[in-house]
């Protein structure tokens, strides 16, 4: 079994590049997309290796939505895509580290600039974190909900007190402040820290790139291997991505016929993962596969569904 930041570092792995001839103008968003608000991607999380006697076990249920009609921090037009884990249907994954983790990127209407990453677990971590790509200032900044600390002293550190994180060095932004206060009148949110600088014109993040491998038109003559840049928490990444050939594979007892990609990093070079997207015009992935402490991770697609307008 796996710690959650381990199953949510599962798509921190899923990170390959498009070319920019994949689209017509760096400023609008693509004509015409292969996936619809509202759609939810199902799949199931499962892990073969030492832990389990080298037997697969399925652990942990993943949705990904993707939803437009959103807006930016500065209120444009914005896009956005979600993925939640949860091991609630699994008793051995909930007895070892219970999960609930969402991410949620926001996209601004090119739908090649990432703006704000958002990081809930519900879980046994209790955690909420976000990332700012400000593409006005060209710089990442790193926000987390304040915690206490346990300090120590005295003889053998047997005097313990808690006490709240202390705000960092740069002020939470406004469009992050309608939380509740925390108890002492606490704000909810601190700063943790300044990330990379920005220096490129695209900068996608894990998720989002998963679905504009998507709007890649397959008969187009591109190039074999392509780089981009990808903000991984307050880093920003160069990937690489191979797309390999066209194989058939069985997901969920169905037949499918998949284009492979090849997904590595320069900082990573013997880490490669891969991804399956299905040969028709909606272009899903079908599954992805990776190797994984002490084994191999894959996550099949289970179902489509829409959802429900209000």
């Amino acid at each position: 079994m796996c710690h959650p930041n381990f199953l949510s570092a599962v798509f921190f792995c899923l990170l390959f590049c498009i070319s920019s001839e994949a689209f017509a103008d760096n400023t609008t968003r693509p004509v015409q997309l292969p996936f619809h608000s509202g759609e939810i991607l199902h799949y199931k999380l499962s892990y073969r290796g030492l832990l389990t006697s080298m037997i697969w076990a399925d652990i942990a249920d993943i949705e990904m939505t993707y939803l437009s009609d959103k807006k930016t921090p500065d209120n444009q037009q914005a896009y956005q895509f979600e993925l939640f884990v949860t091991t609630e249907n699994y008793s051995k994954a909930e007895i070892f580290h219970p999960v609930r983790y969402t991410y949620t990127s926001t996209l601004d209407s090119s739908l090649q600039r990432t703006v704000l990453v958002e990081e809930i677990d519900n879980g046994k971590n209790q955690s909420h974190a976000f990332l700012w790509l400000d593409w006005q200032n060209k710089e990442t900044q790193l926000f987390k909900k304040r915690e206490k600390e346990q300090l120590t002293n005295g003889f053998l550190g047997l005097n313990a007190a808690e006490v709240w994180e202390q705000d960092g060095a740069q002020r939470v932004p406004d469009f992050l402040g309608d939380y509740p206060l925390l108890a002492d009148q606490q704000t909810y949110l601190i700063h943790k820290e300044s990330g990379d600088k920005i220096e490129y014109a695209q900068i996608l993040d894990p998720l989002s790139l998963l679905y504009t491998l998507r709007t890649l038109d397959f008969s187009a003559d591109l190039p074999a291997v392509n780089e981009i840049a990808v903000a991984v928490s307050d880093d920003i990444r160069l990937y690489h991505v191979t797309r390999m050939a066209v194989e058939k594979l069985s997901v969920n007892g169905e037949a499918y016929q998949g284009t492979k990609y090849k997904i590595q990093t320069d900082e990573k070079k013997d880490n490669s993962y891969y991804v399956w997207l299905s040969n028709d015009m909606k272009k899903i992935p079908l599954r992805l596969s990776m190797d994984a402490p002490l084994g191999k991770l894959e996550i099949d697609l289970m179902q489509v569904t829409q959802q429900e307008k209000n």
